[in-house]
């Protein structure tokens, strides 16, 4: 037992400042909240939700956690989330993970890089994709037939010009867009960047792009070799 009655072998001052009472709380034999507690036994199989199974694992005992969570792409088991309650479930599961992880133990989850839904709040604007124009006039041959016929309509503008009075349409209004011009348009979320953000706030140690590990593995190791580490 060292100086601060752990009952593992840990330099907690190599923690960073904000997670060493943290540390303390999950692994102080005589701290109030690791009294007596009825645990799920292990060996079994417990089907329920996350958020209200993972309090009732014993704290410390689990080496390796695999999850899976659902990836808001609009699973039947999943859509009746919002992205908001979804990204609270992720964080909170997240959360709860930590005092339950031994020292030097994992985290891996399992999820879609990338998300992409729709957004009321997307611009309706997209870059012309020059090669699969059907029609060589341009946004800037129409605007000098307008000065130069200004009492046209968009028809008669298509035909002085020799095209559809859609790609008129599409060169003035920019609805060259993905998913047409009455479609909400689509966005793309990274998720890496929101796992890091909850496993970092969690407690956990970024290990590699999908893993994190609870404690700083890499603590003993050389600046070089701690740097090849986090990768």
């Amino acid at each position: 037992m060292n100086r601060h009655h752990l009952p593992i072998p840990v330099e907690i001052e190599r923690l960073p400042k904000h997670l060493q009472q943290t540390f303390l709380k999950l692994y102080r034999a005589d701290h109030p909240e690791n009294g007596d507690m009825s645990f799920l036994e292990p060996d079994n199989i417990y089907c329920g939700d996350a958020r209200q199974l993972l309090p009732h694992i014993e704290p410390n005992s689990i080496a390796l956690s695999v999850w899976s969570p659902p990836y808001f792409v609009g699973k039947e088991y999943e859509e009746h989330l919002s992205f908001d309650e979804w990204k609270d479930l992720l964080r909170t599961v997240i959360r709860l993970h930590f005092p339950i992880i031994k020292p030097g133990g994992f985290l891996v989850i399992n999820i879609a890089d990338i998300l992409v839904f729709k957004d009321p709040r997307m611009p309706r604007i997209q870059a012309e994709a020059v090669n699969r124009k059907r029609s060589p006039v341009t946004r800037e041959d129409i605007l000098r037939a307008i000065e130069q016929h200004p009492d046209f309509n968009r028809y008669q503008l298509a035909e002085l010009l020799g095209c559809s009075e859609q790609t008129i349409d599409r060169r003035l209004n920019g609805n060259n867009i993905r998913g047409g011009k009455y479609d909400i348009q689509t966005r793309v979320k990274i998720v890496g960047g929101l796992v890091e953000e909850w496993a970092l706030d969690a407690g956990f140690f970024t290990y590699d792009r999908r893993i994190w590990v609870k404690d700083a593995a890499w603590g003993k190791l050389s600046l070089g070799e701690s740097f090849l580490s986090l990768c």
